[in-house]
C-alpha cells in the first residue's frame, strides 16, 4: 500500500513526534464526519493523528482535532475556505457537502477532503482549492488520500492522469463534481 511507504519514510525523517489515534477514536471521527474515512486516510491517522510528522512548515494542520484519544473535526464549506483563502474571496463553485481542511505548504494551492460519497474503494476525493484575485476555485485535485501525501511530500512526481486516476467514478457519484461543462451539454435539447 502507497500510505504504508509514505509512513516509512516519515518515520525515517523523524520530523515530529507522532501520536496515533485508536481504532475507537476513528470510529468516532467517522460518526461526526457522518462518512466512513478513506482506507489510506485511516491508516495514516493511525500514525500521526496531527500531522505532526509533515513538520513545522506546514499549515493547516492537526484538522481532526489536537487530541487523538477524542477526535474534534474542522468541517467547513468551499465558500467558508473561499472567503479565508484572500480578501474578498468569492466562488462560483456548486460543492456544497462539507470538507475538511488539509495541511498544505505555504504559497500553495489549498487541500480539503471532500466528505461526499466515496469510490468503490473506500477514497474520497481531495479538492484543490487555489486562487486568481480574488476568485478562488475548487477542483478535484486528487482521487485519493495517498496520492495526496505522495505528491505533497515530494516522494514521486505524478501526472495530472496520476493524481486523478479514476475520477470518474467519484463524478458518477458526487454530481456536484461535474464540470459545469458536462452540465451545460446534458440540459441542451438537440
Amino acid at each position: 500500500m502507497l500510505v504504508e511507504r509514505v509512513i516509512a519514510h516519515l518515520k525515517k525523517r523523524g520530523e515530529g513526534p507522532t501520536v496515533g489515534a485508536s481504532r475507537a477514536a476513528l470510529d468516532a471521527l467517522e460518526s461526526r464526519l457522518m462518512v466512513e474515512l478513506p482506507p489510506s486516510l485511516r491508516r495514516f491517522l493511525e500514525f500521526d493523528f496531527t500531522f505532526a510528522s509533515f513538520g513545522p512548515k506546514w499549515k493547516g494542520r492537526a484538522r481532526f482535532g489536537t487530541d487523538a484519544k477524542a477526535p474534534r473535526p474542522r468541517l467547513t464549506s468551499v465558500r467558508k475556505l473561499a472567503e479565508a483563502k484572500t480578501d474578498l474571496g468569492w466562488t462560483d463553485s456548486k460543492i456544497r457537502h462539507k470538507v475538511v481542511r488539509l495541511p498544505s505548504l505555504p504559497r500553495h494551492p489549498w487541500n480539503a477532503l471532500y466528505l461526499g460519497e466515496a469510490r468503490r474503494d473506500g477514497e474520497l476525493v481531495i479538492l484543490g482549492i487555489d486562487n486568481e484575485d480574488t476568485n478562488v476555485r475548487a477542483y478535484p485535485r486528487y482521487s485519493a488520500f495517498d496520492l495526496y501525501l505522495v505528491d505533497q511530500l515530494g516522494l514521486a512526481r505524478l501526472t495530472d492522469s496520476d493524481r486523478l486516476e479514476d475520477l470518474d467514478s467519484h463524478r458518477a457519484l458526487n454530481r456536484e463534481l461535474q464540470e459545469r461543462e458536462d452540465e451545460e451539454d446534458s440540459d441542451s435539447d438537440y
